[in-house]
């Protein structure tokens, strides 16, 4: 498929944020003045509706609903593919990825770059979580994993069945952190930090370890004004709607449920 450059010329510096308005607010509203969010750079490669892959930059909030979509594996993870394993940097659109489901095709990869910390907003400093080797069984994973802020493992447990009703489930990769074979990490250089979307949502193989791959989930559309998801959506050229991103099949823990079930 032929893969065009679009919006190639839009270089613009991670951590920007939109210049205040220039209207002084009027006399007597006492509310304290809103701040504008932090914009960040997202780089993207998908599949368009027509079957053309393209690849574009595009500036957006650095909110959690953005950045979701970008911050799950970091430079380097090793996907599994049907041909062997593939560093998530030199995967694109259209290639076949291994899933739980068999090999599925690749629709969509998303990347930023997280800085260490802001000047002036240190609460934004990416937080990785590494799986050390065999942590998690033999081969699992294999070599060490990092995974960015957004990740989520599969969880199986049978407390998955008294709480969800499902036999498994999806967990936040920083709520396996026990400080002895997966720790925190606190990068001290600028780090790429990837994500992949395919048709619904699928279990990856990342160093042999099941991640998901990136979906919005069943509740996006609330968390979004219009422009908001308006905005969202352009970062996807294969999906038009939030019910574009297909079916989900497994519920999703938050770290508290997560610890909940592990405890028992």
């Amino acid at each position: 498929m032929a893969r065009t450059d679009i919006f190639a010329a839009e270089m613009v510096a991670d951590y920007t944020a939109p210049k205040s308005s220039a209207f002084p607010a009027a006399r007597g509203d006492r509310r304290p003045p809103r701040s504008a969010p932090l914009m960040r750079r997202y780089e993207i490669s998908g599949i368009t509706a027509a079957g053309e892959v393209v690849d574009f930059i595009r500036r957006a909030p650095a909110t959690p609903a953005f950045e979701d979509a970008f911050a799950a594996f970091a430079r380097g993870t090793l996907i599994a593919t049907p041909a062997g394993p593939v560093a998530i940097e030199d995967l694109h659109p259209g290639m076949a990825v291994e899933t739980a489901a068999g090999a599925r095709q690749l629709m969509w990869v998303g990347s930023t770059v997280f800085y260490p910390r802001l000047p002036d907003r240190p609460e934004n400093a990416l937080r990785l979580t590494r799986f050390t080797t065999d942590s998690m069984g033999f081969g699992r994973p294999s070599p060490d994993l990092v995974l960015g802020p957004r990740a989520r493992l599969l969880f199986r447990h049978e407390g998955c069945e008294d709480m969800l009703g499902s036999p498994s489930a999806v967990a936040p990769a920083t709520a396996f952190v026990d400080g002895i074979s997966t720790v925190a990490v606190n990068p001290a250089a600028p780090l790429t930090v990837f994500h992949l979307a395919l048709a619904g949502q699928q279990i990856l193989l990342a160093n042999g370890v099941e991640v998901e791959s990136f979906h919005p989930g069943p509740t996006a559309g609330e968390m979004m004004d219009f422009d908001t998801r308006t905005l969202f959506l352009s970062l996807f050229p294969h999906v038009e709607t939030l019910a574009d991103f297909g079916p989900m099949t497994l519920p999703r823990l938050t770290a508290f449920e997560f610890e909940q079930i592990r405890n028992r």
